[in-house]
């Protein structure tokens, strides 16, 4: 008998590999697959400022970043709605900085980048009142100073077809690879997200449809083959690590080159060993780095 609803993913014609590095940006969810990179010893750049849901701001930042372009006009007091929270200071000068910093590190990291992971979370968005600018992010500023509404479908085109040239001009040979968070947004109300996911997914498939981007389907797995609560955290939102650990999984099937899937599992078993709490701490840190060596002597190319 069969309780999910399993299906094909058609594999990625450029596979990743240890080689490579990788940049992350979007949503949450793509935090959840950084880690998993980054515990596997993959070279892994995730959200520099902080995750950023709608297309429009990733294209922003993504400009601004490439074309060095931060200025204090794109600062607010002690943050700025062009990033995240998680970037902040106790003055606008230090934003800038942040968000300077932020800027060269994603354009140096886009320069070298073999693949780069687009995570799109909603197309609601946030629009000051006073000037019309888009916001990633109303850091719990009062709802009156914002009007919101959804990005056209044009809108979120032009968005990944700027996201895409972007990266041309600085790294041609870069594979980019796009998903769509299975993270709802229920704040916006059940209808509202069934909406903004339709009109993602729409643009996304526009811009990878015959071309070279590629789709990986992480909304499909959870809403399809892991149709059930049992996959979410307790917020019933979010999904929870079995979920994670599925959709990686997945993720390594289609996108990793199958001589990296078998390094991971040697990978895996070093971390396993360093996450352990022994009671003898000193002997542990001695296997651990051990470990460490003996599978930098296989894979010298690996971030550990």
């Amino acid at each position: 008998m069969k309780f999910t609803t399993h299906f094909e993913i058609e594999t990625i014609k450029k596979p990743l590999d240890h080689h490579g590095s990788v940049v992350l940006m979007g949503s949450c969810f793509s935090q959840n697959i950084g880690d998993k990179l980054s515990y596997c010893g993959f070279e892994a750049l995730v959200n520099p400022f902080g995750v950023i849901f709608n297309p429009y701001s990733l294209m922003l930042l993504m400009e601004k970043s490439i074309d060095e372009d931060f200025t204090m006009d794109d600062v607010s007091g002690n943050f700025s709605y062009l990033a995240h929270s998680d970037l902040n200071a106790a003055n606008a000068s230090e934003v800038l900085i942040q968000l300077q910093d932020a800027g060269q590190v994603l354009k140096k990291r886009l320069e070298k980048a073999s693949h780069v992971i687009i995570t799109l979370g909603t197309a609601w968005i946030y629009e000051l009142q006073k000037t019309g600018q888009i916001v990633a992010n109303c850091h719990q500023q009062p709802q009156k100073l914002f009007s919101k509404r959804l990005l056209s479908r044009h809108e979120m085109e032009e968005a990944l077809r700027r996201i895409e040239s972007l990266i041309k001009k600085v790294n041609p040979a870069t594979q980019l690879i796009y998903t769509l968070s299975p993270v709802r947004h229920t704040k916006d109300g059940m209808v509202e997200n069934a909406r903004s996911k339709a009109r993602l997914h729409e643009a996304i498939q526009q811009s990878c449809d015959g071309r070279v981007p590629y789709y990986f389907p992480a909304y499909e797995i959870l809403m399809d083959e892991l149709r059930d609560y049992r996959f979410y955290a307790s917020d019933m939102i979010h999904p929870n690590a079995t979920a994670v650990d599925y959709v990686w999984l997945r993720f390594r099937e289609s996108v990793l080159h199958q001589n990296t899937v078998n390094a991971i599992k040697t990978i895996e078993k070093h971390q396993k060993l360093a996450g352990h709490k022994p009671k003898d701490i000193e002997a542990h840190a001695l296997q651990v780095e051990q470990s460490r060596q003996q599978l930098l002597s296989q894979f010298p190319y690996l971030q550990l």
